[in-house]
Parts: structure tokens; C-alpha cells; sequence
């Protein structure tokens, strides 16, 4: 695949996963207004419950696919750094797509066939809000967001953004993850319009402008 169509699929695949964990977190809200969220035995087996879990599923896939064209964009101007975080963010991403698959797919089964496996009092809030999910995501992020915003390759505002979305949902607090992956959208959008510029063309062009200040 040559880098402009990567740069594409991976900002729409990062577009795509912001606009699903999004409507997951409203779907959450949706559910935890209704009440009764200590029940997870009743919860996990609702519609809601399905299409918050598939919704976190497909874009938590969506953003691995999506992590590999924000990285190899700013590769170069990320360096050392850049390439831990890619790593470290790979891999925190990969397991709590897991737990959304087991939360998908596993925790509707269990309510079925063993509900009092799920009994703990908290099992409902925690299942349905997700936030130790998103506390490992954010914190596996938090290297890539730092050598995003030292590289300077994607929009100021969208850089700044991401880190301080990761820093938020460390706290495991309802709705804090809205700026993290409003981040991520953002950052997808800046690939699909190729407003990101590469790490060396700005590299080039801050040394022209010190050039050109010598000269004056």
C-alpha cells in the first residue's frame, strides 16, 4: 500500500473509531439514567448493553488499524520516543480489545447461563462505564501523545488535544474520555485532508525561516 492511501485508511479508520467510542459513551449515559445499574445480570443482556459493548469492539479495532498511519506520518519527527509510544500504544490498545470482546460477546452469556458470577454490587457500573478500559489506554497512549506534540507534524490544536484527552481519562470518571477520542477523530480528519506535513519538510522550513532571520 503506497503512504498516501495508508495516510487515507488510517484517518478514516481513526475518524470512524472516535465517532463509535463517541456514541458509546452515549449509549452508557443512556444506560446508567435508566438505574438499576448494580443488577449487571439484567444490564447485560438489554439491547443498550450490546450496542455500547460492539460499538467500543469496532472502534477499539478501527483505532489499532488507524494507530499505524498516525505513527508512520510523524515516524520521523517523532524519533526515539515516537517509536516506544507506537509500541506501548499497540499493545494497550490490543488488550482492552480484548475485554471488549469479552464484554461483547462472553459477559451476555455469562448473565444467561451463570448470572450470579455476577452478583459484585459494582459489576454493573463498572461493565457498562468501562473506565480501568480506558485508564490502560490512556496511560499506553501517553508516550505517543507526548512525542506527538514534540514532532509538530499534525494540527497544534489536535496534538495538544490528545495529550491532554490521555491525561483525563487516567481519572476514572464518567465522560472525561470525550476529548481523548474527540482527539482521535480530529488527528483523522487532519490524515484524509493531508493537512499533517512531514517531519522533515518542517524541519526544512524552520531553517529557512532562521535563514532568512540572520539575513534581516
Amino acid at each position: 500500500m503506497s503512504p498516501p492511501n495508508l495516510f487515507r485508511m488510517s484517518g478514516l479508520a481513526l475518524v470512524l473509531a472516535g465517532a463509535m467510542f463517541l456514541a458509546a459513551e452515549l449509549i452508557s449515559l443512556f444506560v446508567l439514567a435508566q438505574g438499576d445499574v448494580d443488577e449487571m445480570r439484567q444490564i447485560a443482556v438489554t439491547n443498550a448493553f450490546f450496542l455500547q459493548s460492539f460499538s467500543t469492539l469496532v472502534g477499539g479495532i478501527l483505532l489499532l488499524g488507524g494507530l499505524v498511519g498516525l505513527y508512520v506520518r510523524q515516524s520521523e519527527a517523532a524519533k526515539k520516543l515516537g517509536v516506544v509510544g507506537f509500541v506501548l500504544a499497540f499493545l494497550g490498545t490490543a488488550l482492552v480489545v480484548g475485554d471488549f470482546y469479552a464484554n461483547t460477546f462472553i459477559t451476555p452469556l455469562v448473565a444467561l447461563e451463570a448470572p450470579s458470577f455476577l452478583d459484585n454490587p459494582l459489576a454493573g457500573v463498572l461493565q457498562v462505564w468501562l473506565p480501568f478500559d480506558f485508564v490502560l489506554l490512556a496511560a499506553s497512549w501517553l508516550a505517543l501523545c507526548v512525542a506527538t506534540v514534540r514532532a509538530r507534524v499534525y494540527p497544534r490544536g489536535a496534538s495538544w488535544l490528545l495529550l491532554g484527552g490521555a491525561l483525563l481519562a487516567l481519572l476514572p470518571l464518567p465522560v472525561v474520555n470525550v476529548f481523548f477520542q474527540t482527539a482521535w477523530a480530529w488527528l483523522g480528519l487532519a490524515l484524509l485532508k493531508g493537512s499533517a506535513t512531514s517531519g522533515g519538510g518542517a524541519a526544512r522550513r524552520g531553517k529557512r525561516s532562521r535563514q532568512r532571520a540572520r539575513a534581516a
